[in-house]
């Protein structure tokens, strides 16, 4: 279980409650305005590029209470797109500025294996837009109802897209999913479930104000301690969207991200649990005028990198690696150097 699992059943929630309002799940547009309404936002649609679109194709203003969204000509597309602003209402809160700048309802949830996905999986940036689709998704068509539509009512995947006036790819998408996939249900951890913290656990856990280094090797309660330590926080009054906690891995991300969902499901979908690479990314990202640097800096994983190294090494006229019988035997080596290098804030 993890945040997106909680966007998703979330949305659904939502979408059921709306029903049971009388609102029209046939009308995707109207039912998403419905839902603004509910919670006293103003929508607007506005020309593509729009300036108060901040080159984004959607955006939620909190001072104004309004999203505004682009016109893209669909209305389904419309409906999505306020669907995704919604979530973030939903999530991040309403005094969060938001700016869409890419929504793909045919998003998938599963995590990319290589590359720069890779890096930036645990991202805030990215998980929240992954969470926002799959959000808008589900509160337009959740998956039990499409399955419902199937199976009691005998529609087809054309049939419901048709009627919906949504694409048939994003129909089909969520039909299969609700037919073949298991439901997940949330269910909160028991407080007796973990063995107590021990005493240097519990002082990391309650410890407030100047940096605390807590020293501890593999198998010590490492996540077990940050957990109650989210705990300690949201006890306290702490908004669960000011929590940042970092990891060195992304399963470690994901391990934590679950084991916090199992006790509070809102805080882990609203709290910033990633990597320390993606992180810093993010850093970069957010302030790349003032290093330099385009909007989307380009990263290589470590794979990419030799493959780079493989084209360059010929050209680069190097004397100490020189291995006549597999010159590219030496490249990872050299990229330890010019990792080291970066570490060492080492130009070239």
């Amino acid at each position: 279980m993890d945040a997106i699992e909680i966007s998703r059943q979330t949305a659904e929630r939502l979408h059921l409650e709306a029903v049971k309002r009388g609102c029209d799940p046939w009308r995707p547009y109207a039912f998403v305005l419905a839902e603004a309404a509910r919670r006293d936002l103003v929508v607007e649609k506005v020309p593509i590029g729009d300036v108060r679109l901040h080159g984004g194709r959607a955006t939620f203003d909190p001072d104004a209470l309004l999203i505004l969204h682009e016109d893209a000509g669909n209305e389904f597309v419309h409906a999505f797109l306020v669907a995704h602003e919604l979530g973030h209402v939903e999530f991040d809160g309403r005094e969060e500025a938001d700016v869409t700048a890419s929504a793909d309802p045919m998003r998938p949830a599963e995590a990319a294996p290589i590359g720069i996905d890779r890096v930036v999986d645990y991202g805030r940036r990215e998980r929240r837009e992954v969470q926002m689709d799959l959000f808008a998704r589900e509160f337009i068509l959740p998956r039990p109802v499409a399955r419902q539509l199937h199976l009691v009512d005998a529609m087809t995947a054309s049939q419901i897209a048709e009627r919906l006036a949504a694409p048939f790819d994003v129909v089909a998408l969520q039909l299969l999913d609700g037919l073949l996939l298991p439901r997940v249900e949330l269910t909160r951890a028991e407080p007796g479930a973990e063995k107590p913290l021990n005493a240097e656990q519990a002082k990391a856990a309650a410890h407030r104000g100047s940096p605390f280094l807590l020293e501890a090797g593999p198998g010590t309660g490492k996540t077990q301690t940050l957990v109650a330590r989210v705990g300690d926080l949201l006890a306290r009054g702490v908004d669960a969207s000011t929590i940042l906690i970092l990891t060195f891995s992304n399963k470690a991300a994901g391990e934590l991200s679950e084991r916090i969902a199992a006790k509070w499901p809102e805080a882990a979908a609203a709290a910033w649990v990633g990597t320390f690479h993606a992180f810093g990314l993010d850093i970069i990202r957010r302030f790349h005028d003032q290093l330099g640097l385009p909007p989307d800096p380009r990263l290589m994983d470590r794979t990419e990198a030799i493959e780079l190294l493989e084209e360059e090494f010929p050209r680069l006229g190097l004397v100490h690696y020189r291995n006549l019988w597999d010159p590219s035997f030496e490249l990872s080596d050299i990229l330890s150097a010019i990792s080291r290098a970066n570490d060492e804030v080492v130009d070239a």
